[in-house]
Formats: C-alpha cells, sequence, structure tokens
C-alpha cells in the first residue's frame, strides 16, 4: 500500500506543473541572470508600440493575468528557416503560449518601474488546435 501511496504522489507531483501558470524552466542553456521563471496562458492581448504580450490562466472561476515585455530584437523561425523579428500582435488572440521571463527595473522620472522581459516564446497551440506538449527549443 505505501508503495501505491507513492507512486500515486509522484504522478501527482509531475502531472501539477502541467497545470500551473507560473512554472519553472526545465534544464537548458538560459541567461546568466535567468532564476527559471515561466508563465503558461492565453494571449489575450498584445501591443505592438510596447512589445508587451498579456497572458491569461482560467482554472474554474478564477482567473490570473500575466503581462511581459518581448525583448527587443527577438526573432523567430519562419516554416521556410529565415528567421525574422517578432511582432507581437501577429500572435493571435486565443493561442497557448509560455513565456520564460525575467524580472526587470526601469526608470521612469523619479521611480523605478518592474516589469517582466520575455526573452524565451514557445507556442504551445494556435487558437481551435488541440494543446501541444511543453517541449522547449532554443530559437
Amino acid at each position: 500500500m505505501r508503495i501505491a501511496g507513492f507512486f500515486m504522489m509522484l504522478l501527482l507531483a509531475r502531472l501539477s506543473p502541467a497545470l500551473a501558470q507560473h512554472g519553472s524552466a526545465e534544464n537548458g542553456y538560459y541567461p546568466l541572470a535567468f532564476s527559471g521563471d515561466t508563465w503558461t496562458g492565453v494571449v489575450t492581448a498584445t501591443n505592438d508600440a510596447t512589445r508587451e504580450i498579456t497572458l491569461s490562466f482560467t482554472k474554474g472561476d478564477k482567473t490570473e493575468t500575466f503581462t511581459g515585455v518581448v525583448e527587443q530584437g527577438y526573432k523567430v523561425k519562419m516554416a521556410d528557416g529565415t528567421m525574422r523579428e517578432l511582432k507581437v500582435g501577429e500572435i493571435p488572440a486565443g493561442a497557448r503560449l509560455k513565456v520564460y521571463y525575467m524580472a526587470r527595473q526601469k526608470k521612469d522620472g523619479d521611480k523605478k518601474v518592474k516589469y517582466y522581459e520575455i526573452f524565451r516564446i514557445l507556442f504551445l497551440s494556435l487558437p481551435g488546435e488541440p494543446a501541444a506538449p511543453e517541449k522547449s527549443k532554443k530559437n
């Protein structure tokens, strides 16, 4: 009975990150200041002028949101193999993403403003598609 309980706990521990919106990055090579923060959710808004992406995660009647700024010059690989800079407005509302981010600060007049800089985006599914498994690949 103890063994069955152990395997059940192991299974629940393995599944819980897949259900959570805030998570930790898998092993890999990341920027030096990266502390492992990720956020998974559905795109609810984008802003090309500020390069912001807003993600939402809903479980039951609770919804949480995350807004991050895509780093300057972020490039994506196209189907033909070429690389080009991402315009966040091209990401459709309803797409499911996992973003890797770092907390940053910038000066706004006399104040320091905290924001989240996104340096990697993993597209999990587009609107109307079934969700793909979360496998990270370096761009």
